[in-house]
């Protein structure tokens, strides 16, 4: 079930990769989203995975709130890695798998800004 989960990501990744343009995602440092909201319930990410898919995916997810920060790589195709820039393809609605904005993602999460 986790790699068809994995791969079904992956597959969502690399379909908007391909339909959007990386220049148009904001550059988004996975540590700044952890030092911003706190540890994260669980984050996934496809970086070692065996067989890696072409293009790498994280996501961050804040269970309770319900938002999924979800990245890909700022990186060629195929690269290894370790990877030092990720851009945000979007967040997402756990419950409902559902794009959400960064206000709401940020009125959901209020409480854990570290001030």
């Amino acid at each position: 079930m986790k790699q068809i989960l994995r791969l079904f990501f992956g597959l969502v990744a690399a379909m908007i990769w391909l339909s959007v343009s990386a220049k148009d995602m904001p550059d988004i440092d996975p540590n700044a989203v952890v030092a911003k909201y706190g540890k994260p319930d669980r984050v996934q990410s496809t970086e070692y995975d065996k067989p890696r898919p072409p293009q790498v995916t994280k996501m961050i997810e804040y269970r309770k709130e319900s938002v999924r920060f979800m990245l890909v790589a700022d990186a060629p195709v195929g690269s290894p890695p370790p990877y030092k820039s990720w851009k945000l393809m979007g967040l997402q609605d756990m419950r409902y798998n559902l794009a959400i904005s960064q206000e709401e993602a940020d009125k959901r999460l209020a409480y854990r800004v570290k001030k």
